[in-house]
Order: structure tokens, then sequence, then C-alpha cells
């Protein structure tokens, strides 16, 4: 439970910050872990009725701590134990040997393309020209598998954790530094390891031959999304023969989406926001993420890799984590047809065929504010992907055979399968997988990426009302994302935060949600406020701690009635 420390008569109180469990408890602490008078802290109320002391996170006004309590909100592990360093610490560069046993691809240009402020690098990509209009696209994964042995410290906390977790600050690693930012990571001018998918293609996107390999490459360029699309596009100062390399990769790619497309993926945009914070964890910006092609061009041979795999490890009933996706429930697609309907916006055609129906839905011509809107409520209508030991087909891909295997850095189920994909290679199976301990790993894993996710977007959360609190009183505008029977929440335009309003306060009246649940109408004005309604606001209130940020309705005051008569 997340609260402030307070020093009173001689021994600690602890003042919990929930309104739901809030009150003041008797705060023990232990060892050398004490705070400050006024500090936040993360306790556990015992049977005893006192609190117990866990972590220090620091004064409210340092937002340096702001990742901290998010951690320790979920849980995070953000510690490696002395085993686990031990071990990591105990791997050293490829050998000459090492590289020896390996398909030897060091000679090729092989490059990655990631954000520009990423540290681990799990893919890298080359192209070999074959006979006439076929290409030969090498998809090269770290092998992080040959340094993670399965049941030792590493790989043991690296399941306990499941996932990397990108917090504004930096990252909570699933794997310690020594591995995830050098030795597994594909930097240029370093020899790497890594598990190859050797794939041909024709220049319609079809898939000739698959090849899969244990390789050793070394990467010739580290370039980012912006460095690419800027070269795409005829900008930037890469050479002609690398700007010739990603123009190929790019066509491959762009016959690749064209294929899925027409399978029935869906192609839905939500923009992702990221808070750039400085080294004191100060928000700088709030940004809502453009989808360049770049993305794009890797997102298409990362699929085309996990496609490989799936479709290989199904074959051999290998013993595989699968990526599934459920399709929406007719009862759920009922409901979004209503709320489209009652928004006035466009509707699903045929729901017999829900992937066909939602695709033409995506396709529709819409204003940004309004595709957006119609973008997230068909996201919250279909279920969450997860990891199961069965296939089950993937619905928004339009796919079966779908696995995880393309970041095996920070992803444990893509750790998994490359030990599977290992185990072809080597000819040396590890012997028949136990469907419930692998439903076990399965269900874990999910839940693993779950609470990081949703502790990613709880760190983004705070960034934006960290940058809210110098805006108190500030006006602006913004649009009617969510409702509850009090109010509704409200993103705004300028700052991508959402707030709660409360209407009643501002327009003396009483506001009820409708059958739809997605208008709120006044019981005496018939006022109504619609889900993607642009409404005028002013930012009331900002409590970080509480995770709570209020706005209030921009309206202009009420006359009086001497005023009405000088306009008469």
């Amino acid at each position: 439970m997340l609260g402030r420390a307070y020093l009173s008569r001689g021994h600690w109180i602890f003042e919990s910050a929930r309104r739901s469990r809030g009150g003041r408890f008797d705060l023990r602490t232990r060892g050398r872990l004490t705070p400050e008078n006024g500090d936040w802290c993360v306790a556990e109320l015992g049977e005893d009725g006192d609190a117990h002391l866990i972590e220090v996170l620091g004064a409210e006004d340092r937002p340096i701590w702001d990742d901290s309590a998010v951690a320790s909100q979920f849980r995070l592990r953000t510690r490696f134990g002395p085993a686990v360093m031990h071990e990591a610490g105990a791997h050293a560069e490829p050998t000459a040997a090492e590289c020896a046993r390996r398909l030897d691809l060091r000679e090729r240009l092989a490059l990655t393309i990631d954000p520009e402020d990423a540290r681990d690098h799990d893919d890298a990509l080359s192209l070999r020209a074959l006979r006439e209009g076929r290409w030969e696209v090498g998809i090269h994964i770290a092998d992080v598998s040959h340094y993670v042995h399965e049941a030792g410290a590493v790989d043991r906390e690296a399941e306990e954790r499941g996932t990397s977790c990108y917090l504004p600050g930096g990252v909570i690693p699933m794997l310690p530094e020594r591995l995830s930012s050098d030795l597994c990571s594909l930097r240029p001018g370093r020899d790497r390891l890594t598990l190859s998918v050797l794939v041909e293609l024709d220049e319609r996107g079809g898939r000739h031959e698959v090849r899969f390999a244990e390789t050793v490459i070394h990467s010739r360029h580290r370039l980012t999304y912006g460095q690419v699309q800027e070269a795409l596009e005829g900008r930037g100062e890469l050479d002609a023969g690398l700007v010739s390399v990603l123009a190929t990769l790019r066509d491959l790619a762009r016959a690749l989406r064209r294929q899925r497309f027409a399978a029935g993926a869906l192609e839905l945009e939500v923009p992702e926001v990221k808070a750039i914070v400085d080294d004191q964890g100060v928000p700088i910006a709030m940004e809502r993420r453009s989808h360049l092609e770049s993305h794009e061009l890797i997102e298409e041979f990362m699929l085309l890799a996990n496609r490989c795999v799936g479709e290989e490890g199904s074959r051999r009933k290998s013993g595989m984590l699968y990526r599934v996706h459920d399709p929406p429930t007719p009862k759920r697609l009922e409901e979004l047809d209503v709320m489209l309907k009652a928004l006035g916006l466009p509707r699903p055609g045929n729901l017999g065929d829900p992937a066909r129906a939602l695709q033409s839905l995506l396709r529709v011509p819409l204003d940004p504010a309004h595709r957006r809107l119609l973008h997230r409520l068909v996201l919250r209508s279909l279920p969450r992907a997860r990891y199961l030991e069965k296939d089950g087909g993937h619905f928004g891909l339009a796919t079966r055979d779908y696995c995880h295997f393309t970041s095996p850095i920070r992803r444990y189920p893509d750790l998994h399968n490359h030990r599977r994909v290992r185990e072809w290679l080597t000819n040396r199976p590890s012997g028949a997988w136990d469907p419930h301990a692998l439903a076990e790993r399965a269900a874990r894993c999910s839940a693993t990426e779950q609470n990081a996710t949703d502790a990613e977007r709880e760190a983004v959360r705070v960034k934006g009302l960290r940058a809210l609190e110098a805006r108190l009183g500030d006006r602006g505008s913004g649009i009617i994302t969510g409702f509850l029977r009090s109010g509704f929440f409200v993103e705004l335009d300028e700052l991508p935060v959402e707030g709660f309003v409360r209407p009643s306060l501002a327009l003396d009246d009483v506001f009820s949600l409708d059958s739809t649940g997605v208008r709120l109408i006044g019981r005496h004005s018939r006022r109504r406020f619609s889900l993607g309604d642009v409404v005028r606001v002013v930012v009331a209130r900002v409590d970080v701690p509480g995770r709570e940020c209020d706005l209030a309705l921009d309206v202009p005051p009420r006359r009086t009635r001497h005023e009405r008569r000088r306009k008469g």
C-alpha cells in the first residue's frame, strides 16, 4: 500500500494514500530502512493492525522516485540476486570455436532498426539477391538460449519477471545488463551469436523456402526508425547502397502487408503515448508516437519469422508456447454495433464474418478524432491476446500457428521457443513436454506480460500528471473517452493525459448514463455528452500520489438578473 510516513511523538505513523483503504496506522520499520518525515513509502498492513515498511520512495516533490513507486505498486522485481549476477558475469564474448560451429554470415550486410533510445537489440535484418525477382531475407534474432541455460539462476529469474518493463526513466530488464545490453544485444561492429530464419521471397511477398540456422553475424549499422524513414522519403545522409537495401526491404514488407490484409488481418491505429523525462525524472514532453512506414518494415519481417517458427513447431509438435488471440464474442460485437449506432458512426456489416466486418469498418475514412474513437471502440470489443500451450489461432493477424520468437532478450515465451528451435537444429530433443507444466508456464507469462503493460501505462500517466501540476487553472480542449455514472473522462488535446469531469458541478443538473453507455444526459436540461465529443475544460486538481486529475467544464459564467436586464 502506498502512503506517507510521519514522525509523531517519537514513533512513526503511516497514512494511506488510497481512499478505499484510508486511515492512519502505526508504522513498524526494520534495520536501517527508515524514512524521513513526510516521505512516500510502500507498506504492508499486517494482521496485527500495524503497517510494516517495505520500501522508502522519497519526497513527493522528487519525480525521480516515480518509477520506483510504480515498480513497487505492481510488485516488479528491480534487483538481481548475487547468484544471477555471478552466472551472467561468467559469460564472455563469442570465441572462435563457438563461431566455427555456426553458419558464418559475418560477411553479409546486417543492420538493426530500433527506437533512438534502445539499448537492447534483439533483431537484425540482412538481404541477399537470388535469381531474378527472388530475395533471401535473413531475420537474425539474438541467441539468448546460448547464454541462459534452462533451470539456471538467470533462467529462473527471467521466468519470474516474464518480460522487460519499459518505464519513462529506464527499463527494468528481464535479463541482467551484462546479457541484455551487451553479449546478447546485436550491437554494431561486434560478432554476435544468433538464431536465424532465412526466407526466400518473391516480389509479391510469396514464400518459397524457409531455413532455420544457428548463425554468427556482424551488424554493420545501428539505425533508428527516424533515420530509416528519412532515407525512404529521399532525405537523410545514408549512403546510396544502404538506401537501396532499405528500399528493397520496404517493397517486400509492403507485399507481405498486402497479403496479411487480404487474409483478413486488422489494422488498428491507437497511438501510443510516450513520456520523455530528464535525468531527474521531470517530464520534458508527452508525445503521441506516430506510426511510420519504418515501423511497419520491421513489424512485417518479425511477424514473418514468428509465423515460420510457429508453423514448423506445430508440424513437429515440439512444446511451443503459442500467441493466441480469440475472435470477439457475438455479444461484444452486438454491443459495439449498438454503441456505433448511438454515436452516429459507421457500423460493421455482416457480423457473421467478424474479421471482414471489422476490417471494412476500420477502413472507413473519418476525421482524425472520430477515427481514433472508432479504433478505440473496436479495440475494446476484442479479447486480449495471451499465451497458450496449444495453438488457437490469432484473430487480429488472421493466421494460425503463430508464436513469439523475435524478442528473447525481453520476453520469456520467446526464450522458451528459442530452446525448441535449438532442439530441431541440434537434433537433441529434451523430451515430451508435460502439457500441465506448459499450460502453467503460459498462464504465468500472460500474467507477467499484463502486469508489466499496466505498470508501463501507469508510469506514463504519472508523468502526465506531473506535467499537469504546473498547469492548474489552464484552459484547453479534449475528447470524451469514457464514462462513469458520476461523469466522464477527457483526454486533453495538447497534453495526452486523462482527467475526470463531474458535469453536475458546473451545470447544476443531475446526469445519468443512457442505455447504450455512450452518452450522459442531464435530467432537467437534457444536455448531452457523448463519447468522442470535444469539450472545453479547466485543470482543477492534480494529485500525483493518488493518481487523480479533476477537470472542470469550462462554461461561461451565468449572468445576473441586473446584467440580463441591461442586455434586454
